[in-house]
């Protein structure tokens, strides 16, 4: 079973650990997990959250499906047709997909305004072509994410209609609404939160700056100083790293998840091939 990994809290690590800092994870409780923190150190981040997701967790080049996700910016009508001979016998259906853009962290909605046009028996199908699609995107095999689609209408042959096709009428009919309502991808975003000593002020702005973050500092009278930021999630674990590594250990960091964000390069033919479904 996948486990749920939004994000780590550093707090001092017990009396006599061989390392200052340990992490928690809000997603298991209050449970320590202080050695996979250990093994954050010596691995490279990506190897270590396709361990914690599951080997099987899909990645392309750029993107993986912890990260980054998929949605729309438009609105898009497309219809699905299977019209075929198979082995004497015809097959037949007919399918119409709506989709709209979402407010962010809106996450999915499903509709279904086609009444009887399309039989009782074979919605189970056309939700599960959708479920498919919705997981998979149309860009980067990434789940969508903030998008509403809706079954707006279809028709069906007494003999000829199956499930199997209108599943595969689903696919199609979204994959084209889809692509029609400009789709582009999300990155997730974390707000870190570092308090070090002043004496490293100037090597963390350097260190979150180069992580993709603009960090901000929290104004105090104390000896140690806040700095927060956000920056990509996915950097998070190697920008965790260098602000211990840099610190000699007496940073204090914690990191929440902040939603998601438009990807800041824009898709081309190479960073997003196109998916056949």
């Amino acid at each position: 079973m996948k486990r749920p990994l939004k994000c780590f809290m550093f707090s001092p690590s017990p009396e006599g650990s061989d390392y200052r800092n340990v992490a928690f994870s809000p997603e298991l409780g209050s449970a320590p997990v202080f050695s996979f923190f250990r093994i954050a150190l010596y691995h490279p981040v990506h190897n270590l959250f396709r361990w914690y997701l599951g080997a099987d967790t899909a990645m392309t080049s750029q993107f993986n499906r912890f990260f980054h996700r998929e949605t729309v910016q438009d609105s898009g009508v497309a219809d699905g047709k299977v019209i075929r001979q198979r082995g004497g016998f015809g097959v037949y259906a007919h399918i119409q997909i709506e989709v709209r853009a979402l407010n962010r962290g809106q996450g999915t909605m499903v509709a279904w305004n086609a009444g009887l046009n399309i039989p009782a028996e074979f919605v189970p199908a056309v939700l599960q072509g959708i479920q498919d699609t919705m997981n998979t995107g149309v860009l980067a095999e990434l789940e969508l994410t903030d998008i509403s689609v809706s079954v707006q209408d279809g028709c069906y042959h007494d003999i000829d209609s199956t499930a199997d096709a209108f599943r595969e009428a689903a696919r199609t009919a979204l994959v084209e609404a889809i692509r029609q309502a400009h789709p582009i991808v999300l990155e997730a975003i974390s707000l870190v939160t570092v308090v070090v000593p002043l004496s490293f002020i100037q090597a963390v702005d350097a260190a979150v700056t180069s992580y993709g973050g603009q960090p901000k500092a929290i104004p105090s009278d104390s000896p140690s100083r806040t700095i927060t930021a956000s920056l990509p999630a996915s950097n998070v674990g190697n920008l965790i790293t260098e602000l211990l590594r840099i610190s000699d250990g007496r940073a204090n960091i914690s990191s929440r998840s902040d939603g998601f964000r438009p990807r800041p390069e824009p898709p081309d033919s190479e960073v997003f091939p196109v998916v056949q479904k």
